[in-house]
């Protein structure tokens, strides 16, 4: 199956979605601010769309054109792969829910299973858990950054 899904196919897909899902989120933007100026959801409305026809262009050329399929990017071998699908899946992890866990709790288990792939899993708990308690301490108490924490404040 990856033999066959070529790398421009799957960007252009993922440029595609990003644009469709930026221009709902600009439609519930006011388009006018009066009646000569124009609003917040103007300028966000046409880059969108721009996005969109470019990104549809694009996708439709994919189909056309030869390129590196998936099967020639991604690792051969079966652990590669399995760490960088790790890898993204941590940051996914991260991305998602570093709002509503917090900066330490997400971060730690983020790191965690990224090192569980190499090491074992309690020296990957401590090191993650560590790592994260630094981090929070550099940058929380001594550059007095704003940090995602949870309803504990952590």
């Amino acid at each position: 199956m990856l033999a066959k899904i070529k790398i421009n196919t799957v960007v252009c897909a993922i440029f595609l979605a990003f644009a469709l899902f930026y221009f709902y989120v600009a439609m519930g933007l006011k388009y006018w601010g009066s009646v000569y100026a124009p609003g917040p959801g103007f300028i966000p409305r046409w880059t969108s769309g721009a996005m969109t026809v470019l990104s549809t262009f694009a996708l439709i050329n994919s189909f056309k054109e030869e390129g590196p399929t998936l099967s020639e990017i991604l690792p051969k071998e079966r652990s590669s792969r399995i760490n960088l699908f790790v890898c993204w899946g941590a940051l996914l992890f991260l991305l998602f829910f570093v709002t509503k866990l917090g900066f330490n709790v997400t971060a730690s288990v983020a790191l965690s299973a990224m090192l569980s792939r190499g090491t074992s899993w309690i020296k990957a708990i401590l090191i993650g858990v560590s790592l994260t308690l630094i981090c929070f301490l550099v940058f929380r108490v001594l550059l007095q950054m704003q940090i995602p924490v949870n309803q504990f404040g952590w």
